[in-house]
């Protein structure tokens, strides 16, 4: 069913996708977020080229937009590198009504940000599709939470559960050769849309409100089938983000989780084995009705083979094995990566990283954290692609690019400068300060 009008030819943005571009996330934003006070921005935006000129194989261009294949986050322990990631999750859990969000959460004092318990948490996020620009806010009051049991997760089954309320949410686009944006609709904190270009809609025509943790981009998605929404696009392009369990065991896949997966074995072979994993054969066995395990099939020096579960395999194995499935498993979308060096050796994290910025990467954007100091530098990374988490006076977290400091004359780093040299000097501030002199022992 189509519901627009003659205001169709206007927000119709993919009638024909005849650049064959891929839906790329462009920037987020948010405020009053665990360790973040403030707003802050994270783009994958690049520099101009007059400003950040290494590796152009690195970004994508998208209908003259310049974006970013991948992007790492440094800083010390508790710096907040984490929360940005776990912002983004929150997010998507709200939009996709998923409200398990599966935080390591422990006091509820630190969700919302604690310095700013009782106000609300606003999140932005805009993508680039085709020749538009989409973005999409929400304004939610995450103050109120509990635990609850979900049998559902398999990571963490006790699980803290955020009865939010949606305050305000609005989507608005442009096309990319024009500076201003039009909004598309808004809805108010009653739940109340309004939205010229649907206002003949019952919901919106009859002034009925949703529900207050329901978002109006989850039910056009549910009521309506219009390929062609800037508000279908959207809701697809966050549904398309990769969150893999990399470290976790992987048992109990269903058939409906084992399918996708089944052919892209031979590729995701063919990748460990160029990491060095000496596999002979990726498989899936039914272990019980509608229960499959993955395994992993070695030869030893007889030539004799063997297959074990994949999760009686080391965790940097499973870790990698379960992220290359991920990736395999879509050909577009952001793949986020908590804490990517734990388990995985420096060379292999290097592997990873530089097939998504290899120029046969044209879909696929990575996101992640990370303490690994070895592939911080100039061979792998352009300055706009490393980022820095620091916290403030007020514990609060900033997040700055290497592309924004600037020394005492205001000069950038260079591009030839040794980054990971530089940052455990403490040139780029968002480093532990740890004194000399610590002992078990009294004097």
């Amino acid at each position: 069913m189509r519901i627009y009008t003659e205001a169709q030819k206007v927000h119709n943005v993919r009638e024909k996708k005849s650049h064959g571009a891929p839906d790329m996330l462009k920037e987020f934003r948010v405020s009053n977020f665990k360790s973040i006070q403030k707003e802050q921005v994270f783009t994958m935006e690049a520099c101009p080229k007059t400003v950040v000129s290494e590796y152009p194989e690195h970004v994508i261009e998208n209908g003259g937009e310049r974006l970013l294949k991948v992007t790492s986050i440094y800083g010390p322990n508790g710096g907040g590198k984490s929360n940005l990631l776990k912002a983004m999750s929150a997010f998507c859990g709200i939009v996709l009504r998923s409200i398990y969000f599966n935080d390591s959460i422990k006091d509820e004092n630190y969700f919302p940000n604690v310095f700013l318990r009782g106000k609300n948490t606003v999140f932005t996020l805009y993508i680039v599709s085709d020749g538009y620009e989409i973005g999409y806010s929400l304004t939610v009051d995450l103050n109120k939470m509990a635990q609850q049991f979900n049998p559902q997760s398999f990571a963490n089954p006790y699980a803290w559960v955020i009865d939010f309320e949606i305050k305000k949410e609005e989507m608005v686009y442009r096309k990319l050769e024009e500076k201003e944006f039009t909004q598309l609709f808004e809805r108010n904190s009653q739940g109340i849309v309004t939205c010229e270009t649907l206002k003949d809609v019952d919901l919106i025509k009859g002034q009925r409100s949703l529900a207050k943790n329901y978002t109006f981009l989850k039910y056009f998605n549910e009521t309506f089938k219009d390929d062609s929404s800037p508000i279908t696009i959207f809701f697809k392009e966050i549904s398309s983000y990769l969150w893999p369990r990399m470290e976790d065991i992987p048992f109990n896949y269903t058939k409906e989780n084992v399918e996708p997966l089944k052919a892209c074995l031979e590729k995701a072979k063919e990748i460990l084995n160029h990491f060095d994993m000496r596999i002979t054969k990726l498989e899936f066995k039914e272990v019980a009705q509608g229960v499959f395990h993955p395994y992993v099939e070695r030869k030893n020096e007889d030539g004799k083979t063997f297959s074990i579960p994949l999760g009686n395999e080391s965790s940097g194995t499973i870790k990698v094995i379960n992220l290359i499935f991920a990736i395999l498993s879509k050909k577009e979308g952001v793949c986020f990566a908590d804490d990517f060096d734990s388990h995985l050796h420096p060379k292999l994290i290097r592997a990873i990283v530089e097939m998504f910025t290899s120029k046969g990467n044209e879909s696929r954007q990575l996101i992640f954290n990370s303490h690994d100091i070895t592939n911080m530098n100039n061979k792998l990374f352009r300055r706009d692609e490393i980022w820095f988490a620091y916290r403030d006076e007020n514990f609060s977290t900033i997040y700055v690019p290497l592309s924004n400091i600037v020394n005492y004359k205001g000069e950038m780093v260079r591009k030839d400068a040794v980054y990971g040299k530089q940052y455990l000097e403490g040139r780029f501030g968002a480093d532990p300060f740890i004194k000399k002199g610590l002992s078990w022992c009294d004097d």
